[in-house]
């Protein structure tokens, strides 16, 4: 049986088709993974609705992972779009007219939804009698989840993202709510595990420690590779990491957020697992099924 996930965020849409396996802590055997760096946050975050040619980009994406899913078999998917779409005035007719010319549902989710269904990504790594704190920055939003005995004690999402600090757009009220969030907090998550789920820290953290099995970068490893990486061009960061453009653009700004959070959390190190929105939904959808 195969499962897919699309994520449509505010950087780059995701499209992961998933079969089942017999193994009950890695049920899951990844098929194909698609990733198409659209950046609809551009669009959404500046102007407040979608550009025509980024809405061509988008529907021509979700046209061949509808294809794609049919010419893979799979079984059953759920499609999520995040930040940009829900902030973009014509989100909602954008998603209306995918499921109209293509027979593909998508769900504009708000951030709440958003932590829920990545939480579900990482259930795995978590141990009961010790606290978590989960980040994901994202394009256009973060969502954090403080955890106790395994059970989500508070989650919060803010629209700061590394799409939004790129293109200066965070407002100066949702920066101040992401700082004290974190400090109104601080009893139950200082010195607790972070566990970060964003793709870009998850390089970070690779390209920091590459030979560690789980990857984990400590917060004076990240402070170090973000001043390194701020004085970079982008075209340096390209050939000295292998990366693609719209992941180059991102990364300063994504270890600026996550030096900040841990920071104002007092948590010294990070674990930056595989995992997030996409992984949190192919768990879903697996609840969901007979198996």
């Amino acid at each position: 049986m195969k499962f897919a996930a699309i994520d449509i965020g505010s950087n780059a849409v995701r499209l992961q088709i998933a079969r089942l396996n017999d193994n009950p802590i890695e049920p899951f055997k990844k098929v194909e993974f698609v990733r198409i760096p659209i950046r609809l946050g551009d669009d959404a975050f500046n102007r407040g609705k979608i550009s025509k040619e980024k809405r061509q980009m988008f529907y021509k994406a979700m046209q061949s992972f509808k294809l794609m899913m049919e010419v893979f078999g799979v079984h059953s998917y759920m499609a999520c779009a995040t930040s940009a779409m829900r902030e973009a005035k014509n989100g909602k007719k954008i998603v209306e007219k995918v499921a109209e010319n293509f027979d593909l549902n998508i769900d504009i989710i708000d951030g709440k939804r958003e932590s829920e269904l990545i939480l579900k990504s990482i259930t795995r790594y978590l141990k009961p009698d010790r606290n978590y704190l989960t980040i994901d920055v994202g394009g256009g939003s973060t969502e954090m989840t403080v955890i106790q005995n395994l059970k989500a004690y508070d989650s919060a999402s803010f629209d700061v993202g590394t799409v939004r600090l790129l293109d200066n757009a965070i407002k100066k009220e949702n920066w101040n709510a992401l700082e004290s969030y974190v400090k109104d907090h601080i009893k139950a998550i200082e010195h607790s595990r972070a566990i970060a789920t964003s793709g870009t820290i998850n390089k970070i953290a690779n390209i920091i420690n590459p030979t560690l099995t789980e990857p984990s970068i400590t917060i004076d490893e990240l402070d170090k590779f973000y001043h390194t990486i701020k004085k970079m061009s982008i075209t340096e960061l390209i050939e000295t990491y292998k990366l693609n453009p719209d992941r180059a653009d991102v990364m300063e700004h994504s270890a600026y957020l996550y030096l900040k959070i841990l920071k104002w959390a007092n948590i010294e190190k990070l674990f930056a697992p595989s995992a997030g929105l996409k992984d949190g939904i192919l768990y879903e959808l697996l609840e969901k099924s007979e198996y």
